[in-house]
């Protein structure tokens, strides 16, 4: 059985996670990369630091009760950033890159279905139904900046 405090999955866990895929993507594209692949980088890197940043607004309007609650019996952790999603061939084929970035956003967004199938307060699943709409947002609109990408 797995124990997580909503408070830590918002402040730590989360942001940690999008700060963690941020620094991937950094890291590759300090190498050799295609052009295409750089311009997706520099929108990936952007874009996992911006959510990182914007999970501080749900702490904010979050309500005391709703960053205690504790997700008790939840079958799966918090997802862990693995840097051998994002594999060599990326850094000259963008649908790779597409390939590994929508990886990393289908990890949380099923994390996210998963509490939610755990929980029974509704402003907690409200937080966390908005928190699943917002990664599944980000990443349509990620897959639209590639598309545009890939046609130039």
């Amino acid at each position: 059985m797995r124990f997580e405090q909503t408070r830590t999955i918002l402040q730590h866990l989360a942001p940690d996670y999008h700060r963690k895929v941020s620094d991937y993507y950094q890291d590759m594209a300090d190498g050799d990369v295609s052009p295409r692949v750089r311009l997706m980088l520099d929108y990936l890197i952007d874009h996992e630091l911006h959510r990182a940043l914007a999970l501080g607004e749900f702490c904010q309007d979050a309500s005391h009760k709703v960053l205690e609650h504790w997700f008790k019996g939840a079958e799966i952790s918090f997802p862990i950033a693995q840097k051998e999603i994002l594999g060599e061939a990326a850094r000259t084929d963008l649908d790779q890159l597409v390939k590994s970035a929508v990886t990393y956003k289908t990890s949380l967004i099923n994390y996210f279905a998963h509490l939610l199938e755990h929980s029974t307060d509704r402003e907690l699943t409200n937080l966390i139904d908005k928190l699943k709409k917002q990664e599944e947002k980000a990443m349509k609109r990620m897959i639209r900046h590639s598309q545009g990408l890939a046609d130039l």
